[in-house]
C-alpha cells in the first residue's frame, strides 16, 4: 500500500473494478434503487470496528474507542509522541518566563497578573505551533486507520507513513484554508462589534452563527481528502456536499464528542490537579509543572478518539448519502467467498 486504502474515491471518479477482488453490483456513491437494505440497528456485516451500514450516534463513538484499543501504536503511541514533545517544548519556556514571585506566594497587582497571563500565553505559542502541524499527522493517520479499520484490517505504522507522507502539504493547506474560512466570519463579526461599542455587539452574533455553520459543513474535509486523494478544495466541496443535508446531526455529533471529549480530560486531570494543588498553590512553579504534564497526558487519550468519530462520521455520511455500505458489503462478501 502506498497511496493509502483503496476503495474510497468519490462518486465522480468510481474504479472500474473493485479494489478487494470482483467487481460490486454498485459503483462507490452510487446508491442502490430502493430502500436501503440495512437501517440503523439492524443486522449488517461487522468485519472492523463497526457494522457495514449507517451507524447510530452511539456506533460512532464506540467505533472510535474500539479504534483506540484495536490499534494503540498508530493512535495511542503517535499522540503521546505529539504530546511529549509539545510538553517539552512548553515546559521549559513556561518556566523560563513565569513570575519567580509565585512560589514565595507575594501579591501582585491587575497589571502584574495580566502581564504575566500575556507572558504565560506565549511561552506556549511555540509548543502549540508544533502541536498544531503534529496534530495534521495524527488526523491523518487516524484517518488512514478507520480506512483499514471498518474492514478489519490491520495497518503498520510504515504503511501509514508511506500513504500519509504524499498528503502532508496538502493537509496543511487544507487546515489553513478550513481556519481561514471559519475563523474570518467571526473575526469580522466580534472587530466591528469592538470599533462599535456595546451597541455593536448584535453584529457578532451573525458572524459566530457563520463561523460554527462553516466549521460544521467543513468538517469532514480531512478524511475527504486522506481517503479520495483529493485536492483541498476538493476536499471542501465535497464535505459540503456529504453534510448538506445533515447539517445538524453532523452538528449534534461533534458538539457530544467535543463535550465527552472535556469531561475524559477533565476525569484525568482532576486527582493529579488536586493533589497538586494540595501539595503547592496553584500560583507556584510546581503547580505549573503538573498542569503542563497532566494537560498533555489528557491530549493522549482525548485526540485520537476525537479524530476517530470525525472519520467514522465521514464513512457513515457517505453510506447515508451515496450507498457506500453496499458497495463495502460487496467487498467482504466477494473476499469472504471460496
Amino acid at each position: 500500500m502506498t497511496n493509502g486504502p483503496q476503495g474510497w474515491a468519490s462518486p465522480d471518479e468510481e474504479p472500474s473494478s473493485h479494489p478487494y477482488g470482483g467487481t460490486p453490483p454498485y459503483g462507490y456513491g452510487e446508491a442502490p434503487p430502493g430502500p436501503p437494505p440495512y437501517a440503523p440497528g439492524s443486522f449488517a456485516p461487522r468485519p472492523g470496528v463497526v457494522p457495514l451500514r449507517p451507524l447510530g450516534v452511539g456506533e460512532l463513538l464506540d467505533g472510535a474507542v474500539k479504534i483506540v484499543r484495536r490499534y494503540p501504536r498508530p493512535t495511542l503511541g503517535l499522540s503521546a509522541a505529539i504530546a511529549l514533545v509539545v510538553t517539552a517544548i512548553n515546559l521549559p519556556l513556561v518556566l523560563l518566563l513565569s513570575d519567580p514571585n509565585r512560589s514565595s506566594g507575594n501579591a501582585s497587582t491587575p497589571s502584574q497578573a495580566f502581564d504575566q497571563g500575556l507572558m504565560d500565553s506565549a511561552a506556549r505559542v511555540p509548543g502549540g505551533l508544533i502541536g498544531y502541524l503534529a496534530g495534521l499527522v495524527l488526523s491523518g493517520a487516524i484517518v488512514l486507520v478507520v480506512g483499514r479499520a471498518v474492514l478489519g484490517q490491520d495497518v503498520s505504522a510504515g504503511e501509514l507513513w508511506s500513504s500519509l507522507r504524499p498528503r502532508l502539504a496538502a493537509l496543511l493547506g487544507l487546515s489553513l484554508l478550513t481556519g481561514l474560512s471559519t475563523a474570518a466570519p467571526a473575526v469580522l463579526g466580534i472587530g466591528l462589534a469592538l470599533l462599535i461599542g456595546p451597541a455593536g455587539l448584535v453584529l457578532a452574533v451573525p458572524g459566530v452563527v457563520a463561523s460554527v455553520y462553516l466549521y460544521t459543513r467543513l468538517s469532514l474535509a480531512p478524511a475527504a481528502m486522506v481517503l479520495e486523494k483529493g485536492g483541498p478544495v476538493t476536499a471542501l466541496r465535497r464535505s459540503g456536499v456529504l453534510v448538506r443535508g445533515s447539517w445538524w446531526r453532523v452538528f449534534g455529533i461533534l458538539v457530544l464528542t467535543s463535550i465527552i471529549g472535556s469531561v475524559v480530560a477533565a476525569v484525568v486531570a482532576a486527582p493529579v490537579g488536586i493533589l497538586a494543588a494540595l501539595a503547592s498553590s496553584p500560583d507556584s512553579t510546581a503547580f505549573l509543572v503538573v498542569a503542563e504534564v497532566v494537560g498533555g497526558l489528557a491530549s493522549v487519550l482525548v485526540s485520537p478518539f476525537t479524530a476517530g468519530v470525525h472519520a467514522l462520521l465521514y464513512v457513515d455520511r457517505r453510506m447515508r448519502a451515496e450507498g457506500l455500505d453496499v458497495a463495502l458489503q460487496a467487498s467482504v462478501a466477494t473476499a469472504s467467498s471460496p
